[in-house]
């Protein structure tokens, strides 16, 4: 989109401060649709240019919008318009990969952890495991449309999975892979927290301040074998939870 195409002043803004006057107009862009989700706006410098202002009043406007949560930066790269909160619901379970293909998105795994160790105490407690029974420790950065959304510490047990690769939780979804080898989830017990691990941040390579919701899961098969532990982060500006209440007596 061409750095002409934000001029949008305000006839009626004479005592307005400049820079909320440059976000507003921006802001009306970002409502309107004229720029997309995920699109990236005007530079700093076209800003400050074309208003005529400096780079210091252009680099408010912007900041205006980014703590309004309309875009974000990504050092090095710019500022982007944000993408609407993804809202994942808890009433079923399933996992992140086939979430997002129902929503329309295109998810992703790169997985930077894959190995065979002997659980800890936490873990044979969790997942009924002997101390001598090998688990898989996976840890994979979880993306949408190419961009970090999350990450998850994965333990499985070994002797349902031999046959699992780090290719196969690249390349599909670890349920559907379940499904395929007649280990389909019955049920799960989860746990959510907020968290501001900023280790997680670091990981993944996003700004420090931005905070992950936390989830705990057990899943199990049929006859109550549990089959997965994980720990979940999803960036809490980039995700929503719900779920659906009764006041009906079981």
């Amino acid at each position: 989109m061409s750095v002409k195409q934000i001029i949008r002043r305000n006839d009626n803004g004479e005592h307005i401060p400049m820079y909320i006057r440059i976000a507003m107009d921006l802001r009306e862009m970002i409502l309107k649709g004229e720029y997309k989700q995920e699109e990236k706006i005007a530079t700093e410098d076209e800003i400050a240019l074309e208003y005529g202002v400096s780079r210091m009043t252009a680099r408010g406007a912007i900041t205006e919008l980014v703590r309004e949560g309309l875009v974000y930066r990504v050092h090095g790269k710019g500022t982007f318009v944000s993408r609407d909160k993804i809202e994942r619901n808890l009433n079923r379970v399933t996992g992140f990969h086939e979430d997002m293909i129902s929503m329309g998105l295109k998810p992703s795994s790169k997985v930077i952890k894959f190995k065979k160790r002997l659980p800890t105490d936490y873990e044979c407690y969790e997942l009924k495991l002997q101390k001598s029974t090998t688990v898989f420790e996976i840890n994979r950065i979880r993306y949408i449309d190419d961009k970090p959304y999350g990450y998850q510490e994965l333990i499985l047990p070994e002797y349902l999975l031999k046959d699992l690769s780090k290719e196969d939780l690249e390349k599909k979804s670890l349920y559907a892979y379940l499904e395929s080898i007649n280990y389909p989830i019955s049920y799960a017990n989860q746990r959510m927290e907020v968290s501001t691990d900023t280790n997680i941040n670091k990981i993944i390579d996003i700004p420090t301040h931005i905070p992950f919701f936390y989830i705990n899961r057990i899943s199990y098969l049929e006859n109550d074998v549990p089959v997965e532990l994980f720990n979940s982060y999803f960036r809490g500006d980039k995700f929503s939870y719900s779920l659906r209440l009764s006041n009906h007596n079981e």
